[in-house]
């Protein structure tokens, strides 16, 4: 269902799934809705309403708080509580002098209200705003989604790093979890994670690739990525909160990092969880220039550079998470 509202959100007719009981007032609302050009399907109770939402993909719902059995704003609240459905807009009809309701309306998650008896020109001009948020929400998840997929093809450059983000994605939420990160931190952690190394795809294969040490200029190609990682999420909205992570996955606790010389706690809390996790996947990975390390060498080294290259803190505590978790850590490794 999501595919399909997707896709056709971005074309007219939208369609508008008008939930309203009164007998008089539907059929008028349905005719200044088709009267706009759009699509209308109709449900006169909150059952009819849900069902109809699941079988029939709808742009926006158009919701009287008056319903029979299910009121609208207990609709409303299932609407809005399930995923398939959570970025549906939805709007309200509320008598016009009851603050309460339209208080109830809002708390329920209704995307905005309007009032009975309906202003033909109000509502449409109301719903026509709703539909071009969700247009423009749906146009920044694709654009996100592009970003995404830019992260699979940095792996696929070279064929031999298929997955790399994901794990460095699992082992910073497992990291983040562990110290307690709230729910919301845990999602932008887990994007910057799967992003951080975008940027290497200014990077020639050839260099990442390459076998024995790398020269000034090719080691200086590689420092510059994280850079251009912030470059390239820079242009994503909503993306501020994972620049200062992306950008600074490679500082030094000791200040001998890179882009900027970051140390110690100047050192974004998400860059410092990552920066673990990436060495972690990557002693433990295969890559094209040398074999995977056995998991004791990659406990060793990060146990050796802890409060050095790493924050021994968080250190620490990922030995504990790779201790409590042995079965996953010898797949990975």
């Amino acid at each position: 269902m999501i595919a399909t509202h997707t896709a056709r959100a971005k074309t007219s007719p939208a369609t508008v799934l008008l939930a309203d009981a009164d007998q008089d007032r539907a059929p008028q609302l349905r005719g200044m809705l088709e009267s706009a050009g759009h699509r209308v399907i109709t449900a006169a109770d909150g059952a009819a309403t849900l069902r109809m939402l699941s079988a029939h993909a709808s742009d926006l719902v158009l919701c009287d708080a008056a319903l029979p059995d299910l009121d609208g704003f207990e609709v409303c609240r299932a609407i809005k509580q399930a995923p398939a459905t959570a970025d549906t807009p939805v709007v309200m009809l509320v008598d016009n002098d009851d603050e309460l309701q339209r208080e109830r309306a809002l708390q329920a998650g209704a995307d905005d209200v309007t009032t009975k008896p309906v202003e033909r020109a109000a509502l449409l001009t109301l719903i026509r705003s709703q539909l071009r948020i969700a247009r423009l929400t749906m146009q920044l998840n694709d654009l996100e989604g592009v970003v995404v997929t830019l992260a699979r093809a940095v792996e696929d450059r070279d064929h031999s790093s298929s997955g790399l983000s994901e794990k460095v994605a699992h082992w910073a939420m497992e990291l983040g979890t562990a110290i307690d990160l709230p729910d919301d931190q845990l999602t932008l952690l887990y994007k910057a994670a799967l992003l951080h190394d975008v940027g290497t795809l200014s990077v020639p294969v050839g260099v990442l690739a390459k076998e024995g040490h790398l020269d000034a200029g090719e080691f200086g190609q590689v420092k510059r990525h994280p850079v251009v990682s912030e470059e390239i999420l820079g242009a994503l909205p909503r993306s501020e909160p994972l620049l200062p992570a992306v950008r600074h996955h490679h500082e030094r606790v000791d200040g001998a990092g890179y882009p900027d010389g970051l140390g110690g706690n100047d050192i974004p809390l998400f860059a410092r969880i990552i920066a673990i996790a990436d060495a972690f996947v990557a002693m433990t990975s295969d890559r094209p220039y040398r074999r995977r390390r056995s998991r004791a060498e990659a406990i060793q080294t990060l146990a050796q550079g802890a409060g050095k290259q790493w924050d021994a803190s968080l250190v620490e505590r990922f030995l504990q998470l790779v201790a409590e978790t042995v079965p996953e850590i010898r797949t990975a490794g």
